[in-house]
This record gives C-alpha cells, sequence and structure tokens, in this order.
C-alpha cells in the first residue's frame, strides 16, 4: 500500500447504491397503510379478522392480508362496508358473508354440526396419544414375572447352560491343539 491509502475502485458506484437504496427504503415505508384511527376503519379490520382470505400464497386473515393487490380482500371489504354504513352489527354482517361465501371464509370453523369435529379431534388425538404412551411405559416398567426371575437364579441369571458351556470349551480346546 503505497502512501497508507486504501483506493477503493467503485467508491461512486457504492455511494450511488447506498442512495438508491435509502430512497427505494423510503419510498416503500411512505406506500404502507397507516391507519388514521378512523373507527370505521377499526371496525372493518376487526371483522376481516375473523375472515380467512382465499387468495393463494397468503393465507392470512382478510384484516391481515398485506398481499398488494388482493381482490379477494378488496371484494369483502367492498362488500362490509355498506354493511357497516348501514349500522348492521358485527355478528349479522358475518351472518350475511358466511351465507354467501360459505363456512370457508371464517377464519375458525364454528363448534356446531361437522365443524365441531375440527375442534374435538385435536384433544382426542393428544388423550388417545397420552393413554399410549402410558400403556407403553407400563410396559417397560413391568417387573419380571416370578417364573423367570426363578428360571434365570438356576443357569446364573441368564448365563448359558454348563451343557452349552462344555461344547465350546471342547471346541476351544481343538482348535488350540492345532494351532500348536
Amino acid at each position: 500500500m503505497p502512501g497508507g491509502r486504501i483506493k477503493t475502485p467503485n467508491a461512486a458506484a457504492w455511494i450511488a447504491g447506498c442512495v438508491c437504496a435509502i430512497v427505494l427504503l423510503g419510498v416503500g415505508l411512505s406506500a404502507q397503510t397507516v391507519s388514521t384511527g378512523d373507527p370505521m376503519h377499526k371496525r372493518l379490520r376487526a371483522i376481516g379478522q375473523k375472515l380467512q382470505c382465499q387468495c393463494e400464497p397468503c393465507g392470512k386473515t382478510v384484516g391481515d392480508c398485506d398481499m398488494g393487490g388482493c381482490r379477494y380482500r378488496d371484494q369483502v371489504n367492498s362488500e362490509i362496508r355498506p354493511m357497516l354504513d348501514s349500522g348492521m352489527d358485527e355478528a349479522a354482517i358475518l351472518a350475511k358473508l358466511r351465507e354467501k361465501f360459505g363456512t370457508l371464509i371464517l377464519a375458525s370453523p364454528p363448534a356446531q354440526g361437522f365443524s365441531l369435529l375440527s375442534w374435538i379431534m385435536p384433544f382426542a388425538a393428544l388423550a388417545a396419544g397420552l393413554i399410549v404412551i402410558r400403556m407403553v411405559l407400563k410396559r417397560w416398567m413391568r417387573p419380571e414375572p416370578a417364573a423367570t426371575v426363578a428360571a434365570g437364579s438356576q443357569t446364573g441369571a441368564g448365563a448359558p447352560s454348563s451343557l452349552l458351556l462344555e461344547k465350546y470349551r471342547d471346541e476351544i480346546e481343538k482348535e488350540l491343539e492345532e494351532a500348536e
């Protein structure tokens, strides 16, 4: 390094890139939707959070969908606004939307009829799993029956029988004699 200075050949390009990034960040942040505290907007969002957005990639509620240009969110919001303007309450709006779109529009299924099964099944599966685990643990922790313990103590608690030991000793002796 002559002169002790570090030369950056693309310093101007780097600075220009940083400026562009800051400008793009500012434009992106200014495009964000900000709630102005409007009570109508708050009610619209509260109702939207109880409705499931049907646009493909998001899987969020209508109130939380942040996909730019979501047609489903816009359609549902445009149907909710006139109902709110006419003074309908939240339950009536949800009932009307459920009537039009079916139960799939609801973020959580109603606890009635066949949908009640979706509320019960996780708890039933958890209970069944706990019962199976308890049964397995009981089986593993069960002491050996007395007959097995008595039979094991006669042969040395799992040691091979004396006939088997004699057979192996004879084979070892034969192999040792052949090796000499």
